[in-house]
């Protein structure tokens, strides 16, 4: 951060190069960074890795998985308020072995059998999820992750391969098709709006034939993923979003837990607007003990609702919108006026990006933004106000 002195006592702090914060004389605004907690890798029943099978990673959980383990991400999200995301994996929630006309979706093709994970607990799990969706926004992962050939070999991905090498357009329908199935047959909605790409494998601005525009059609808005591994073929409109035919795709960043951690001690600081981690990084090896590790979670999130440049996001629209709102966004103090510039974000085609964003205020004033109303006011943990502004 660096500060620049203007004439008649102005003084306007920016981060990066983007202008979202301003001081005043005794007034402080700016468009805080939301942090949207992302957890991938949800869904399976059998937590073993099975990659040297031929069979996915799976979660890489030190166990196999339970209800109980829904109702940990359900538990964080209350305890936060906000509604993490579950990036969920569907193979083994296959109820009616349907997957056996997808054999490229798992590791048996056309010999495909669940029954093993087929029992009550599909139903009890299904409960959780939907008593719980304030708390537990389902996102769609994967069905088994990886993707099998015609001679039954298994790569990385299940919509790219590690070339950036989108999987052949049929089998990418086919799988979003039997997905929205399987989510069907559990009573767990339609197909989500949100998006996580198996393995972090995606290529970012392939146009008409490229899997945002694929996702878009499905009705797709959110996406998010590392950007250190995403392929592009443009670059994107901000340091930590682009659009890709109409799809928000966010900056995911760095994990504080490598990917089969069962439990462990988050730690470290969050500098983009997304927390990720896998499931097993938020559970116990003893189910019953789930809490302790949601516990951990909760401390080390829970600051950032009170920090004066960050925020929790409720979900992921109003997470991924603030993202947008804070990089383009421009904020001037004029006395005891704070004015917000967010006109840039116009110039985006992209409908996930909500007609809503906060601004947070040190001392009094006015906020204004031209096209906006401020439409509430709290404060946070640290007593900084917290002002929510809607377009008219």
């Amino acid at each position: 951060m660096r500060e620049e002195t203007e004439g008649d006592g102005w003084s306007v702090m920016r981060v990066r190069d983007e202008p979202a914060y301003a001081r005043y004389d005794m007034i402080e605004a700016n468009i805080p960074l939301a942090i949207q907690v992302v957890i991938d890798d949800v869904g399976w029943w059998c937590g073993a890795d099975g990659h040297e099978r031929g069979e996915p990673y799976r979660s890489g959980c030190v166990r196999d998985h339970v209800p109980a383990d829904y109702a940990a991400i359900v538990q964080l999200g209350r305890r936060l308020g906000v509604r993490p995301q579950a990036a969920m994996i569907m193979c083994e929630w296959d109820r009616q072995n349907i997957l056996r006309d997808v054999p490229s979706a798992t590791w048996q093709g056309r010999d495909w059998d669940n029954s093993r994970w087929v029992g009550p607990w599909l139903d009890e799990a299904a409960h959780i999820i939907r008593a719980g969706r304030a708390h537990f926004e389902l996102t769609i992962h994967g069905i088994g992750h990886e993707y099998w050939d015609e001679q039954g070999q298994a790569s990385r991905a299940e919509w790219h391969d590690r070339e950036g090498t989108m999987r052949p357009r049929d089998q990418v329908l086919r799988h979003l098709e039997y997905y929205r199935r399987l989510l069907e047959r559990s009573e767990l909605g339609p197909l989500p709006e949100s998006f996580v790409p198996a393995a972090f494998l995606h290529r970012f601005g392939a146009g008409a034939d490229g899997m945002g525009a694929i996702l878009a059609q499905h009705g797709v808005k959110y996406m998010s993923t590392p950007y250190g591994s995403m392929f592009r073929d443009r670059d994107t409109e901000g340091q930590w979003f682009g659009v890709d035919e109409g799809v928000l795709t966010v900056d995911r960043g760095r994990d504080l837990l490598s990917w089969h951690v069962t439990g462990g001690e988050p730690q470290g600081e969050i500098t983009g607007p997304i927390c990720g981690m896998h499931w097993p990084n938020l559970l116990h090896a003893d189910p019953k003990r789930n809490g302790e590790v949601v516990r951990r979670w909760v401390d080390l999130l829970e600051p950032y609702s009170s920090r004066w440049d960050r925020m929790l996001a409720r979900n992921a629209a109003e997470g991924f919108s603030q993202c947008v709102y804070h990089t383009l966004g421009k904020v001037r103090v004029e006395a005891e006026r704070v004015v917000v510039d967010v006109s840039a974000v116009k110039t985006l085609a992209a409908p996930g990006i909500l007609d809503a964003f906060y601004v947070k205020v040190k001392g009094a004033g006015t906020v204004q933004a031209e096209g906006f109303v401020v439409v509430g006011e709290t404060t946070d943990g640290a007593e900084h106000r917290v002002v929510r502004l809607e377009k008219r």
